[in-house]
């Protein structure tokens, strides 16, 4: 380095910030950590599954569902795959409704009501859309608004993973809960934020199943 006395000197041992001359500190540089690879149970599961798609344009025919049928291939997908041991998937119900919470909470209560004995007609809800910002959106209330108990470290959990792909993630209020013996989950509206929810719940889910039963 050449001084303003046109000599020249050594560079400083140690690097000096321009903020009052403090030592410059190396921030450490954030590493991403991989969801770990959760096995399928041993024991068999069975999966009574509602899919409810909540958006006021596909529920009056504007345009044609496609996270709902998102919700199911993923399913599917993993019962012919990994989960092929253990799952028994059944698709018991699947609805489009606007974003009205008395239309939603009717079918999510009739859903996981008791039907046949003591079982309710599904033990497993997915919910897609209506998770947002939107004056319109109000799934997350009409969901809190029925179950006994409410899940929020599996929301946080696939907001976490979700934010590692999509930023915008982070306006999401999806909610999850338990209602008797049936969980509930809300998913966001967008086929593709779908799939990448999906593929970090869908290993839980047999998991959740077992602990609902137990």
């Amino acid at each position: 380095l050449r001084g303003a006395d046109g000599a020249s000197h050594a560079p400083p041992a140690q690097l000096l910030s321009d903020v009052c001359c403090q030592p410059v500190v190396e921030m450490p540089v954030a590493q991403a950590v991989s969801v770990p690879v959760l096995a399928p149970p041993d024991a068999e599961v069975e999966l009574r599954v509602g899919v409810l798609t909540v958006s006021d344009r596909a529920a009056a025919g504007v345009y044609v569902d496609e996270s709902g049928p998102e919700v199911r291939r993923c399913l599917e997908a993993y019962a012919a795959g990994a989960g092929a041991a253990s799952w028994r998937l059944h698709v018991r119900a699947v609805a489009v409704v606007p974003d009205e919470v008395e239309q939603i909470r009717a079918k999510l209560c009739e859903w996981s009501g008791l039907s046949d004995g003591a079982r309710p007609l599904c033990n497993l809800v997915l919910t897609t859309g209506g998770t947002g910002l939107s004056p319109r959106d109000m799934t997350p209330e009409a969901t809190l608004s029925i179950v006994d108990r409410a899940v929020p470290g599996l929301c946080e959990f696939l907001l976490r993973e979700s934010m590692r792909l999509e930023p915008l993630a982070a306006l999401s209020r999806a909610a999850a809960g338990v209602r008797g013996k049936t969980l509930i989950v809300n998913l966001p509206g967008r086929p593709t934020a779908v799939a990448q929810n999906m593929r970090v719940l869908v290993p839980l889910l047999a998991h959740a199943m077992l602990e609902l039963e137990a």
